[in-house]
């Protein structure tokens, strides 16, 4: 994967991450309590800044009612 592209691709999930959660008006304080994290990683997360762990990618996915690999993994699924 070169530079560029990987970078379309981690903006692209960032995107996803952050208008995923407008479109459930939710908030990151009200998503990072009920999947217990801070919403300084949270934030981090929607930034690019800091991976999340499995755990939480799944406990996000659930709460976003999306897929795991929607939300982090899938390129161009839309």
């Amino acid at each position: 994967m070169t530079i560029s592209y990987k970078c379309r691709w981690i903006e692209l999930k960032n995107k996803r991450l952050i208008q995923r959660r407008e479109d459930l008006k939710l908030t990151q304080r009200q998503v990072s309590e009920v999947i217990h994290i801070s919403q300084s990683m949270l934030s981090r997360a929607e930034s690019g800044d800091r991976a999340l762990d499995d755990a939480n990618k799944i406990k996000l996915a659930k709460l976003y009612k999306v897929t795991v690999e929607w939300l982090f993994f899938e390129e161009f699924y839309d």
